[in-house]
């Protein structure tokens, strides 16, 4: 009997407590996939949250071919990696990632995934003989699995690498990565002549997202097409010529250069932007400290507008969400002042959500009843109405502490989701 002979079937004595688990897991793989991706992240720094829909992705179909595999008593070794791990993969070379932290990935979700099936494998069976035979027929299973998916995503991460390094867009996204992350000396003069886009004058940093996940910036694709033409479009609008562009991951980082400082109001999104497209921005600055600023800001403001939970077509500026961006990274701060200065206000349901709303409003046209009315398209009584409830629910009258009062009708709309 040859190496890994025997693998496909599990042993006779334990076939019921496997086949029952293998149906146990292919009820909980959206649940067992999140999971593993949480961890995955968890444990590997150098994967920020806008790997994390890539890595769920794969996770879940990761799965799926092993339930199906297992259930229809195939070689772990024969696995053909589904189209979402091969992305997942070729993701990793986009984003300069290496291959090692992809394997890492893989080994860390193995061990997780071990862990559920000897939990579920527990609950199902108290024989200790056909758990230790059920577990170790897991275990030489998952891992010969891994080890074969690892080898082909290898093959695919590296033909991947080969054909990036080699393209002109690789050479632009190395060059903009070293600007923004400050690591070497620059020079700026050869540094623009590198990139074709002149870094001595006024930049706005933009990016360009949508939240579908079918497709990637990274490749030449019609989600990517379509967000190069609205970046030329923002670009137009701001009184700039021809954009510079890096993909990155589901967004596209853009930086529009201007002699003089563009100003953020004169922008528009194309009409034919399409794709559920929306635009998130910097302030204008200058040089190459400003390249990297207006980035970092335009960065942090779709960081608040996805928490905040904006529909597409959205344009966020930086300077209207500069205070959310000030705690976006620490949500359960967020949270707990919300929850202390609002108390009962802070509830998420559809009425006291009006009310904190109405209230909200009150304060910003200067606790004008007819200014906030106006706004609203509702009686000044009706506003009226509305602000005595928030009062009670808050438990003190709108005047006192209203600075934080404001703040915290603010920040509450990071946590509502």
């Amino acid at each position: 009997m040859g190496p890994g002979a025997g693998i496909s079937s599990p042993p006779v004595a334990s076939r019921g407590e496997v086949e029952a688990i293998v149906e146990t897991l292919t009820r909980e793989l959206d649940e067992i996939a999140a999971t593993l991706t949480d961890t995955v992240h968890e444990h590997l720094a150098e994967l920020d949250d806008d790997m994390r829909p890539w890595t769920l992705q794969a996770a879940r179909s990761n799965l799926g071919v092993i339930v199906t595999m297992m259930r229809e008593g195939s070689d772990p070794r024969s696995v053909q990696p589904p189209p979402e791990a091969i992305g997942y993969a070729k993701e990793y070379v986009v984003r300069g990632l290496e291959l090692s932290l992809m394997q890492l990935a893989y080994r860390t979700a193995q061990g997780v995934f071990g862990g559920i099936i000897l939990e579920r494998l527990r609950a199902a069976t108290d024989d200790p003989d056909h758990l230790a035979e059920a577990m170790a027929f897991f275990n030489a299973w998952i891992f010969a699995w891994v080890e074969a998916v690892e080898r082909r995503l290898t093959d695919v991460y590296m033909g991947e690498h080969e054909q990036w390094v080699r393209g002109a867009a690789a050479v632009r996204a190395a060059e903009v990565r070293a600007l923004l992350g400050g690591t070497t000396p620059l020079d700026a003069a050869a540094v623009s002549l590198r990139l074709g886009y002149e870094l001595d004058r006024f930049h706005v940093g933009f990016v360009v997202w949508s939240e579908e996940t079918g497709e990637r910036p990274g490749e030449a694709s019609g989600l990517f097409a379509a967000m190069e033409r609205t970046a030329a479009g923002v670009a137009k609008s701001l009184g700039a010529g021809a954009p510079l562009t890096v993909a990155e991951g589901r967004h596209l980082a853009c930086w529009a250069g201007r002699p003089s400082a563009p100003d953020p109001t004169r922008l528009r999104l194309p009409r034919a932007a399409g794709r559920g497209l929306s635009v998130a921005l910097g302030t204008p600055a200058h040089g190459v400290e400003g390249f990297v600023l207006s980035h970092d800001e335009a960065l942090l403001a779709r960081r608040v507008a996805q928490l905040r939970g904006v529909g597409a077509g959205t344009v966020a500026a930086y300077p209207d969400l500069a205070l959310e961006a000030l705690l976006a990274d620490d949500l359960a701060a967020v949270r707990r002042f919300a929850e202390r200065e609002l108390g009962d206000l802070a509830a998420r349901d559809d009425a006291t959500l009006r009310l904190a709303s109405t209230l909200a409003i009150f304060l910003e046209e200067g606790s004008s009843f007819v200014g906030a009315a106006r706004r609203l398209g509702v009686h000044a009584n009706t506003v009226a109405y509305r602000v005595r409830r928030a009062e009670a629910l808050l438990g003190r009258p709108v005047s006192e502490r209203q600075l934080e009062l404001r703040v915290a009708l603010r920040l509450a709309r990071l946590v509502e989701r």
